[in-house]
C-alpha cells in the first residue's frame, strides 16, 4: 500500500498547524462543533489553513449538523475544499455542495462492529472522497469495535478511535486502512495538542513504509 493518509484533528492554532505539517501530516483537522472543546472560530480557522497549506498539508472542516449551506459558508470564508461530515444533516446535505470539495464522510460502528449507513453515501465519488470510520462518541478516545468489523463499502477509508503513538501500528496491521486520523491520542490534555505527541504518532505510521 502507497503512504497512509496521516490526518491530525483539532488543531486550534495556527503555530501548531504548521508545527505538525512539518511533521509530515497530511492532514489538518479544523473543528466548526461548538460543543468540542477543540471548536475554533473563522479567525482562527483561516489562520489555521493558511498555516496548514503553507507547510504542505491540507486543512479539513469538520462538520456536526452543519446544513450545505453553512458548510459552503465557512469553507469559502476559510479557503478550505475538503469537508469532514459529522450528525445526520451534514451527511444528507452534503450532495448539494460543489463536485470540487472532497469529502470524508464519517461512518460509526455499532458494539457489534457493524457500520451504521446513513442518507447520503450513495452520493460519495470512489475516486474523490473517502469514508472515516470512527467510534460512535468520537474526540473521547474511545477505540472502535474491532471483532466483527470487515470494511467492505467501495471508498477508500480512514480509521479513527481511539488512536495513539503506541497502538496505531497495530492497528494498521491489523484493518488496512488507507489513512489514520487521531485527536485526543495526541493530546497532553484535553483540546491541547502535544507536537512532541504528534511527531511520535506520525514517525510510527512512516516507519511502516521505511521498513517495507
Amino acid at each position: 500500500m502507497a503512504n497512509h493518509i496521516i490526518k491530525i484533528c483539532g488543531i486550534r492554532d495556527a503555530e501548531m498547524a504548521k508545527q505538525t505539517a512539518n511533521a509530515g501530516a497530511n492532514l489538518i483537522g479544523i473543528i466548526f462543533h461548538p460543543a468540542s472543546p477543540r471548536y475554533v472560530n473563522l479567525e482562527q480557522a483561516t489562520a489555521i489553513s493558511i498555516a496548514a497549506r503553507n507547510a504542505g498539508a491540507l486543512p479539513v472542516a469538520v462538520f456536526v449538523n452543519h446544513t450545505d449551506v453553512e458548510m459552503r459558508n465557512i469553507c469559502e470564508s476559510t479557503n478550505i475544499d475538503i469537508v469532514q461530515l459529522h450528525g445526520k444533516i451534514a451527511r444528507a446535505h452534503h450532495h448539494l455542495l460543489p463536485d470540487t470539495y472532497q469529502r470524508i464522510y464519517v461512518q460509526n460502528l455499532s458494539d457489534k462492529g457493524e457500520i451504521q449507513i446513513e442518507s447520503g453515501l450513495e452520493y460519495l465519488d470512489s475516486e474523490r472522497d473517502f469514508v472515516l470510520i470512527d467510534h460512535i462518541v468520537p474526540g473521547q478516545g474511545n477505540r472502535i469495535q474491532r471483532k466483527g468489523f470487515h470494511y467492505d463499502l467501495p471508498f477508500p477509508w480512514i480509521l479513527a478511535g481511539g488512536l495513539s503513538p503506541s497502538n496505531v501500528v497495530a492497528a494498521i496491521n491489523d484493518l488496512q486502512p488507507n489513512g489514520v486520523d487521531v485527536s485526543s491520542g495526541v493530546e497532553s490534555s484535553k483540546g491541547n495538542k502535544d507536537i512532541f505527541l504528534i511527531q511520535k504518532f506520525i514517525t510510527s505510521v512512516r516507519g511502516l513504509h521505511d521498513a517495507a
